[in-house]
């Protein structure tokens, strides 16, 4: 039974709206904000930090004559300001503690994803106690962010190889934060299983992934309208519309594989009921009655 794709948008969208999905995608909202909170201030904290390199050497050391150098200054200066406008969020924050939120910030991102799993897959997405969504976090979440990075990493070189191949590759281990947050399964065998499972769903897995893809295209929409208006206002509505997609984004992957799963499931359950054969009464050795007379 391959993928009912338009169940899974729907069980998608019914537990994005139910309480624990709300709460889900305001926390996904929170972590967008923060982290283009602290993407800007790395790039302004970068850009000053390169304009303070340049302006501690001469123009002999860069190898380029005073009115050369005076014009890079200048222009790299314009630059700077660019990057200030464009970066009202920015933080006054050096480029190291900005790269070390942001390495927090995606751990944290990892482990609200593997509960988010936890959440939509459950029968009742009310019921889910803290305990559960909790389960083993330290461990599924360092798997699910390593794993991500060993995929998105298969994906890029794949794209960069007539685009095919990242596409095959992002189809295969679709599946591969659930293994690991509904399983307890490392990244490897994460891996391994969602390759297993997408065999004979990959076209449906194809189709889902596409539409997520062009659902996420609300959020760059949405901010550059509201940013005609106010670059920060932008950088704000785009995180809630985010976060809204991530946990939609969340629900729909997790029904769906929830879908494969109980099928699979079904699939072993009647192997393993299936009736034996009756025995052979005539299977046995002849008796003194069953000798012609």
């Amino acid at each position: 039974m391959g993928i009912d794709i338009g169940q899974a948008l729907r069980e998608g969208a019914s537990r994005t709206a139910a309480k624990n999905g709300l709460v889900l995608a305001v926390v996904f909202a929170g972590i967008a904000l923060l982290t283009a909170v602290l993407f800007q201030s790395l790039t302004v904290a970068a850009f000053e930090w390169l304009l303070s390199v340049f302006q501690s050497m001469t123009p002999q050391e860069m190898g380029v004559d005073p009115a050369e150098y005076d014009q890079m200054i200048t222009e790299f200066e314009t630059a700077l300001e660019t990057v200030k406008e464009t970066s009202p969020l920015a933080l006054g924050i050096s480029t190291g503690v900005a790269a070390g939120g942001l390495l927090v910030l995606a751990l944290v991102a990892e482990a609200v994803s593997i509960i988010a799993v936890r959440v939509f897959a459950a029968e009742d997405i009310e019921s889910v106690s803290g305990e559960l969504a909790t389960e083993r976090i330290l461990f599924a979440t360092l798997n699910g962010f390593v794993g991500g990075i060993v995929v998105w990493g298969l994906i890029i070189v794949g794209l960069l190889f007539l685009l095919l191949p990242g596409i095959i590759f992002a189809v295969l281990f679709y599946f591969l934060r659930q293994e690991i947050a509904l399983n307890d399964k490392n990244f490897v065998q994460g891996m391994a299983d969602s390759w297993r499972l997408t065999k004979g769903n990959r076209i449906e897995v194809l189709l889902i992934g596409a539409i997520l893809v062009i659902a996420s295209r609300l959020e760059e929409v949405s901010s550059a309208a509201i940013g005609v208006v106010s670059t920060p206002a932008g950088t704000i509505v785009a995180a809630i519309v985010g976060g809204v997609l991530s946990a939609f984004g969340a629900a729909v992957a997790t029904r769906a594989y929830v879908q494969i799963d109980d099928s699979n499931g079904a699939a072993e359950d009647a192997v393993e009921t299936e009736p034996e054969d009756e025995p052979d009464p005539y299977d046995a050795a002849l008796g003194p009655d069953d000798l012609p007379r």
